[in-house]
């Protein structure tokens, strides 16, 4: 599962923080909606009473902020990023997209990303 396509992403590098968020999150909203990675995604979203998909989902979380934590580090350089907690930012926004999704079951309007970028850093 770590290594599966149905659930990457590509770490967007747009030259800005909210061009960035925008795409990441964008690409969280195409996978928790998408055909082929939703049914993986729903088995993540439940299996904390499995230990072993409980260690899954742990190690696919901190991969993929792995990958996104350059999207930080060229905010930082770039000075649009104060001292903040990257991991809070991805859980602000990602989470957004998981309870819409997953726990209210509706669809994400569009303009969402944007909207919950803009929410956030400003």
């Amino acid at each position: 599962m770590l290594h599966a396509r149905a659930l990457d992403i590509d770490v967007p590098d747009t030259g800005s923080l909210r061009g960035d968020l925008v795409a990441l999150v964008e690409q969280v909203v195409a996978l928790l909606t998408g055909p082929h990675a939703e049914p993986v995604v729903r088995a993540l979203a439940g299996g904390s009473g499995q230990p072993e998909l409980a260690e899954l989902t742990r190690d696919l979380f901190a991969d993929r902020f792995a990958r996104e934590r350059p999207i930080f580090e060229r905010a930082r350089a770039r000075g649009e990023l104060p001292a903040t907690d990257p991991k809070l930012l991805v859980d602000l926004l990602a989470g957004a997209v998981w309870v819409r999704v997953l726990l209210r079951r509706e669809a994400v309007p569009d303009g969402f990303a944007a909207e919950a970028v803009d929410a956030v850093i400003r």
